[in-house]
């Protein structure tokens, strides 16, 4: 009996090791490659190291949030398409996550990309890429208490984290696809942006800088003496006629309006560029400025890495020099474009060599490229996730998009197997670029 006894104590205290076990990230390989399951916690977690307690986020991410957004379409108004990339870019950069590990994204020295286990921190963080999307994120978090899954996302940052740019492209891509939105280098007019108000400058010029082979950049204008060349009324006269999401760019940074300018004007009809401004919102790496402090609704107090409504006055856009662009679908002149997305291979049925030489063209950017095997009894076999890097592409080859052939090679021999292509676009739909039978 003494035996038995001492046989079931030992049992007992090891449950809690295996309940931490079952807590690790699972990596599927039978007919799944690279597919990884969201960790699932609780509040309380406990480790070797001691009891962790992770405060629940009183905001976190939802898919109720992301499904709220609407999906754009030609018949909606210009207000509702500006809305839509107002609402997309307030929600990246001020929802709740908590990390379950912690994670580093920058060098030893870089605190700001630096986060710690049961941290309470607000807004993607800051990467030099576009990659991270809510999307994306949304795959690793657990939304009822804001935990992030960081075991695979601490070591690729490229699909976790994104930059001014990203952030407000990602955005504004929701709707448009007139203009190519991509580093702050080119937001100008050779790339489909529209400048708003009676300011002017060359538009020959593609780009502000060209980088050189010692590191250095070659400037070709710069947005800081447009605005000085322009001079301070004209450039208040244009900030005064931006409206909400309208992009306002520098040489390094973009910020998007995300409401009607307040205009005060002097009593000689000039503008007051000390009084009047616009809220913005934006992505940025620091966190020190008191308008990235956030307090949970008991009390607890968190930063984010970016702001989603700021004041700044006319006086330090001019200062910084900021150029304000809009975009064709805001100003009814370019209709929205339904989401599409698909392969250059016709026919209900495809082989791996042509899936391999095939190109998936999509007319917005892809964030996420989903490959779906099903027998033919319609039941999931086989998946693959392709994660796009760094900043958008509307295309991508196949090969290395797809599951390898060593994979895809026991299906083909069985028969009766289809292969399906879906795409996650920055529309916030998934569409299907490719759906047929898989055969030799």
């Amino acid at each position: 009996m003494k035996k038995l006894i001492a046989l079931m104590l030992a049992i007992l205290m090891l449950l809690p090791l295996c309940a931490c076990a079952s807590d690790e990230a699972v990596t599927e390989t039978a007919g799944a490659v690279e597919t990884k399951e969201s960790e699932k916690k609780t509040e309380e977690k406990t480790e070797e190291k001691g009891e962790v307690v992770y405060e629940k986020a009183d905001k976190p991410l939802t898919r109720a949030d992301l499904d709220a957004i609407p999906i754009a379409n030609s018949s909606m108004t210009t207000d509702q398409l500006r809305q839509i990339c107002i609402d997309y870019i307030k929600l990246s950069v001020a929802f709740q996550w908590i990390p379950n590990r912690d994670m580093d994204l920058g060098d030893d020295k870089d605190t700001f990309r630096s986060f710690k286990e049961g941290n309470l921190e607000g807004g993607i963080p800051y990467i030099n890429t576009a990659s991270g999307n809510l999307y994306r994120i949304l795959e690793f978090y657990d939304s009822e208490t804001g935990i992030l899954d960081c075991s695979y996302l601490g070591v690729n940052p490229l699909f976790f984290g994104t930059a001014c740019s990203g952030t407000a492209g990602w955005a504004w891509y929701r709707v448009v696809n007139s203009a190519e939105i991509s580093w702050t280098n080119s937001m100008n007019v050779a790339h489909g942006f529209v400048p708003v108000g009676p300011y002017k400058y060359d538009h020959s010029q593609p780009v502000i800088w060209t980088s050189n082979d010692d590191g250095t950049r070659t400037y070709h204008y710069s947005p800081k003496s447009i605005c000085k060349e322009n001079g301070e009324q004209v450039m208040y006269e244009s900030y005064a006629q931006t409206l909400p999401a309208d992009c306002y760019s520098s040489a390094g940074h973009v910020r998007m309006a995300i409401d009607k300018p307040v205009v005060v004007r002097n009593e000689d009809g000039t503008i007051n560029g000390e009084k009047s401004y616009v809220m913005q919102a934006e992505q940025g790496l620091y966190n020190t400025a008191e308008y990235h402090r956030r307090t949970t609704s008991d009390g607890t107090e968190y930063l984010i890495r970016g702001n989603d409504g700021y004041a700044f006055t006319f006086a330090a856009l001019f200062s910084d020099g900021y150029l304000p662009h809009t975009f064709k679908e805001f100003l009814g002149t370019d209709p929205v474009e339904d989401s599409a997305a698909s392969l250059d291979h016709t026919g209900d049925s495809i082989t791996v060599e042509a899936l391999y030489g095939s190109k998936l063209t999509a007319n917005y950017p892809i964030s996420d490229i989903f490959t779906v095997i099903c027998d033919a009894e319609g039941k999931k076999v086989g998946s693959y996730t392709k994660r796009m890097r760094y900043h958008y592409t509307k295309e991508a080859e196949m090969k290395g998009s797809t599951l390898p052939e060593s994979y895809l090679a026991p299906y083909v021999q069985k028969g009766g197997h289809t292969i399906e292509i879906r795409v996650q676009l920055s529309t916030g739909v998934i569409v299907t670029a490719y759906s047929g039978a898989l055969v030799g």
